[in-house]
C-alpha cells in the first residue's frame, strides 16, 4: 500500500512541476530569429561567411562555414528575436553578396528567419538567394 501512495506522490508532483522546470530554475528561454545555410551543388567546397546587421549597422549575427558534400547545409542557428534585423551579407569564396533581411509575416509565436541558398557548379561563380521563414525558436545556449 506504501509503494501505491509513493507512486501517486510521485506522479501527481511531476504533473504539478510540468512545463514549470524553467521556472523553477529560474532559466528564461529567449524568442530568436534563425539562419539557414543550404549549400545546393555539394561537388563544390565553399568557404561562406553570414553576417546579419540591424539599420546602424551593427553585427547581430556571424558565423562561417566550410560547405562540402559532407556538410551541405546548417540549419537554425539562432540569435535573439528583438534585435531588429536588416541586411544579410554573404560572403562566398571572397564574394559579397548583400541582400534585405526579407521580413516574411509570421503569426503567433513565430519569429523571422532566413534561409541562405548557395549554388554554382564547379568553375562558375555562386550565385546566392535569401528566403524568408517563420519557427518557433528560442536562442540556442
Amino acid at each position: 500500500m506504501k509503494r501505491r501512495q509513493l507512486l501517486e506522490a510521485a506522479l501527481v508532483a511531476s504533473i504539478g512541476s510540468a512545463g514549470c522546470l524553467d521556472r523553477l530554475s529560474g532559466t528564461t528561454r529567449t524568442p530568436a530569429h534563425t539562419v539557414s545555410v543550404y549549400h545546393v551543388d555539394q561537388a563544390v567546397t565553399r568557404d561562406v561567411n553570414v553576417v546579419v546587421r540591424n539599420d546602424a549597422g551593427e553585427t547581430l549575427f556571424e558565423r562561417s562555414y566550410t560547405m562540402s558534400e559532407s556538410n551541405e547545409a546548417h540549419e537554425d542557428a539562432t540569435f535573439p528575436e528583438s534585435s531588429d534585423p536588416s541586411t544579410v551579407l554573404v560572403t562566398v569564396d571572397g564574394r559579397e553578396f548583400e541582400r534585405q533581411w526579407p521580413n516574411p509575416d509570421c503569426s503567433g509565436d513565430n519569429w523571422a528567419g532566413v534561409e541562405v541558398w548557395i549554388r554554382g557548379p564547379s568553375g562558375s561563380a555562386p550565385s546566392v538567394e535569401v528566403k524568408g521563414n517563420c519557427q518557433h525558436v528560442y536562442v540556442e545556449t
